[in-house]
Order: structure tokens, then C-alpha cells, then sequence
């Protein structure tokens, strides 16, 4: 069973473009009831997961809805599990009747198995009838549920490779296998590379998908028991800021061409014009003659078809981070406000969103406490043996110690800085704390630590300035919007463009070439 923020995961990735599109004009009156809900690929005996979400195409959120589901036509070759405990549905003849409030997300989506029937045959299709009713409107969808001929694509889950910034590498993990029963007839390669390791290749069967993916077309069998290896490798060009040390994590991975066209042909979710090369066409070699599929196909296990290729950073170019600190004055029981950051120094660019601990640690001055503290930053314990997760306590107050992130991948001269209310509770002379930087391969730890000062005076409490290294004033740049954020985030709203694509980082399968 999904837990309740998985399926919330999923469903949100899956109606995202849906609600981005919408809140590009205000909310009124005539805002429509949508229904999200993507057509069925499945192979008999084997199951698929899918949602149905419903919304409001505007700012309003429903309060309720109510779904009725006619499965009439799907009973013939198909059986349907709910995955969901937010609705609450009761059978009614040859249709299912579901009603669900809304908590703070909105309503949920209504989460289901499809289980193909072990006598379905390939090429059979029935419709699944959709009514939804919220917000006192109608609406009224249907999703086709195809059985397919099963097949099952296979890669290498894993794959590295070295490159310097600047360089172009050719991407390992260009081997598939078709481990099914089946002959596989034709194939999809869809590759999402790292908004620092950007694709590079020009062959005229691959098209780029700006900010998404580069979908790669294969015409050609891949007969059962056999593997192939791609003509040549994907090219990509590491970016030349790319930080030495770090790892650009790139996603290859295979799809049957009509699982891709379940993605690439939804006419409620289109995807953006691509872009092909201009050159020699990319093929998988020692390919016996192609020839066209009768029935629709379908892989029947997807957690096994991608390759999760890092690209290993080397060269000399790492990032060179400076703590920053800040100074205030007052006396006891005043509020004085000091702001703690870091600068790049460069060269390289710091990929913070990477970074599984803190980029700064603060330590709060003693004889003070922290009563207002930046979103950026929550409680750190270094000794702790959990995983640090500053989402779950973001600003909380009263702690010793502080661990803070990036909200963006600083470039040389761009850092972060992040105010701290304190309250002074004791003072009988300058008291202070440290601001740290941490990052690996930082070549210079003599900036690494900055002071937060608290002296005694009349100064101007709730105003303390910041400054950098020993003290010195200046301001800090802060990152903007980070581009390779939502590429990544428009990598995975494809992903999820059949109903619940989920990447498992890092899975342990066997595979043979």
C-alpha cells in the first residue's frame, strides 16, 4: 500500500502541468471541473498503477468530490483494486461510487491497481466511464485500457564514467537486453541528463526535448535472450563551472515505443515540440531485419529498464567557500537580528541541491537564544546518526546549533546569508558564536569560519549587520532562480506522464548482457 505522500507525490507530478496552466488566469465562475487520468498499457496477469485527481482549473480548491466509476467494460478483461484509503466507495451494480473531502492539499487523487485478466488477449481494448461531480460542477472523462503483449526491457542499473568541466563524455550504460518472451519491436531511449552535463549528440532519430529528456527512436527487433548496444555513446558536455569531486547523476532508461506513445501522444498533457538531429542516425547494432508490430506492446517490469549513469567530476576546479559573519549590539532582554552567510569565491559552481548535510553550520552565541530564525536553516546535531532533514523543523527556534542550505547552486561571487532574531538573556561582555561553511574539496580552510558577535551597548537592536570573514561589512548576493531545478522537476513531470513513473535510486537488480 502507497502511503498517503507517495500518492500525493505522484499525483502532483502527474496534474502539475495541468495546474500550472491554469493559474495563468485568475479564478472565476466559469472555471471548469478537470479530470487527470492517463490511458492503460497492460499485459495479461500483470498490473499497472494509476490515478484519477480531480481539481478546479482556476485558484478555487475543491472542498469535496464524488467520482463514479463505470466499469461495465473493463470487468470484461480487467479487475480493479483500490490503492487509497481517502475515498470512500461502495459498489453499485457495474459501477463504483467514491466520495472524498479535502484536507490541506485539496482532494486527494483517487489511487487504483488494473489487473489484466490471464485470458485478456493483446490488442483488446475497453473504456473505463469517469463522472466527477465538486464545487457544484460536472465533469466527465474515460480512460482506455489497452492489453498489450508483454515484453521486458533490461539495463545496467549503474554505470560511471570521469570527465573534466569543459569535456565531452560519452555516457556508459548503453546497453539493453530484452530479458521477456517476446521480440520487443522497437524500442525507446529516453535519456535525462544533468542541467550541468547537457546532450550534445546530433543524430536524426533522437530529438531534444528542451529542459526534459532526449527521446531516441528505434525501428528495428530486439529478439528475446539477446542484448544490444547503442551505434555509438550518448554525448554530453560537462558545463564548464561543473565543481571538481562532485557527481552529475544522468538517467537512461527503455521503453517500449507504445508505452512512450502513452506519454508523448496524450492530447491533455502535450509535450514541447523536440528538436532532431541533423546527422547519421543512432542505431543498436547486429539488428536483424525490423518489422512491424501487430498488437500493442507493453514492459511489464519498468523498475528495471534505466541506468543511472554518474558522471565523476575531475580537473582542478573546485569552489572555494568564505563563512560570513555579523555583529549587533544591545543589552539584556533586547532582540537583535545578525545575518550569518557564505560567499563562492568560485571557480567552480557549488550544486548544493546535492548536499546531504548542512553548506553552513551557525552556532548560536552563548547567553542568547534563537527566537526567529531564517527558513533556510533548522536544529543540526552533529553527532546524530539520522539522516539531517532541515524540511521538517525549517525555522524552529531555541536551538545550540544550526544547519542551513542553499536555496540555489551559488556561482562564483553568489552565496546565501540568513538572519537570525536572538533574544539576549545574559551579557557581561562580547559573547560569540561561529558561523561554518562544509564543503568537500574546499581548497582554502582558512575562510571557512566567521564570527557572530553580540557586545554590549545601545547600538540598534533588531539591525545587526553582516560581514564577511573577520567581520568586515557587505552584503551577499542571493541566488536566483535555479534553471537546472526545473529542468530537473520537468525531467520528472515526463516521468510521470503515464500515472506513476518512480525512478528507485541506486536499485540492486542482477543484469546480463
Amino acid at each position: 500500500m502507497l502511503t498517503h505522500s507517495t500518492r500525493r507525490w505522484l499525483a502532483g507530478l502527474g496534474v502539475a502541468g495541468a495546474f500550472v496552466a491554469a493559474s495563468a488566469t485568475p479564478a472565476h465562475a466559469a472555471d471548469p471541473l478537470e479530470i487527470a487520468a492517463w490511458d492503460v498499457l497492460v499485459a495479461p496477469g500483470h498490473t499497472t498503477y494509476n490515478f484519477i485527481a480531480t481539481y478546479i482549473a482556476g485558484e478555487e480548491q475543491l472542498k469535496s468530490a464524488t467520482l463514479d466509476l463505470d466499469l461495465s467494460a473493463v470487468n470484461d478483461v480487467a479487475t480493479i483494486e483500490l490503492a487509497t484509503s481517502d475515498w470512500e466507495c461502495a459498489p453499485s451494480g457495474d459501477t463504483l461510487h467514491c466520495e472524498a473531502e479535502a484536507d490541506e492539499w485539496g482532494v486527494p487523487s483517487l489511487d487504483y491497481y488494473l489487473t489484466a485478466k490471464a485470458d485478456a488477449k493483446p490488442g483488446q481494448k475497453a473504456e473505463l466511464g469517469i463522472k466527477a461531480t465538486g464545487g457544484g460542477r460536472t465533469a466527465s472523462s474515460s480512460v482506455t485500457v489497452t492489453i498489450a503483449e508483454g515484453v521486458d526491457l533490461q539495463s545496467e542499473p549503474e554505470a560511471t564514467v570521469d570527465g573534466d568541466p569543459g569535456a565531452t563524455v560519452g555516457l556508459p550504460g548503453d546497453v539493453v537486453r530484452n530479458s521477456g518472451d517476446n521480440t520487443a519491436h522497437g524500442a525507446v531511449l529516453r535519456l535525462q541528463t544533468d542541467y550541468l552535463s547537457s546532450y550534445v549528440g546530433n543524430f536524426s532519430n533522437c530529438e531534444d526535448l528542451e529542459y526534459l529528456a532526449v527521446i531516441c527512436t528505434f525501428d528495428t527487433d530486439l529478439e528475446p535472450g539477446k542484448s544490444y548496444r547503442l551505434s555509438e555513446k550518448l554525448p554530453v558536455k560537462l558545463d564548464k563551472g561543473a565543481r571538481t569531486g562532485s557527481e552529475l547523476e544522468n538517467y537512461v532508461d527503455w521503453l517500449t515505443k507504445d508505452d512512450w506513445a502513452q506519454i508523448a501522444d496524450d492530447p491533455d498533457f502535450p509535450l514541447p515540440p523536440g528538436t532532431p538531429g541533423t546527422g547519421d542516425k543512432l542505431s543498436l547494432v547486429e539488428l536483424p531485419a525490423a518489422r512491424q508490430a501487430s498488437v500493442p506492446q507493453t514492459d511489464v517490469d519498468q523498475t528495471n529498464n534505466f541506468t543511472v549513469v554518474d558522471i565523476k567530476v575531475g580537473g582542478n576546479n573546485p569552489a572555494d567557500l568564505a563563512a560570513v559573519g555579523g555583529t549587533a549590539a544591545g543589552k539584556v532582554g533586547d532582540k537583535v537580528t545578525v545575518t550569518a552567510g557564505f560567499t563562492n569565491l568560485g571557480p567552480a559552481t557549488v550544486d548544493a541541491w546535492r548536499l546531504t548535510e548542512p553548506i553552513v553550520t551557525v552556532e548560536i552565541p552563548q547567553g542568547t537564544e534563537a527566537i526567529e530564525v531564517s527558513e533556510e536553516c533548522a536544529p543540526y546535531d552533529k553527532d546524530s546518526e539520522e539522516p539531517w532533514n532541515p524540511w521538517d523543523h525549517a525555522g524552529e527556534p531555541g536551538a545550540d546549533l544550526y544547519g542551513c542550505i542553499s536555496a540555489g547552486d551559488p556561482e562564483p561571487g553568489v552565496g546565501g546569508k540568513y538572519p537570525f532574531t536572538l533574544r539576549i538573556d545574559k551579557l557581561t561582555g562580547p559573547t560569540s558564536g561561529k558561523v561554518t561553511t562544509h564543503l568537500d574539496g574546499d581548497p582554502k580552510a582558512d575562510n571557512n569560519e566567521a564570527a557572530v558577535v553580540i557586545k554590549p551597548g545601545t547600538g540598534n537592536p533588531g539591525s545587526g549587520d553582516g560581514g564577511n570573514g573577520g567581520g568586515d561589512g557587505g552584503s551577499l548576493p542571493i541566488t536566483g532562480e535555479n534553471t537546472g531545478l526545473i529542468a530537473g522537476i520537468g525531467g520528472l513531470l515526463l516521468a510521470a506522464g503515464v500515472g506513476g513513473y518512480v525512478v528507485a535510486r541506486r536499485r540492486r537488480t542482477r543484469f546480463v548482457a
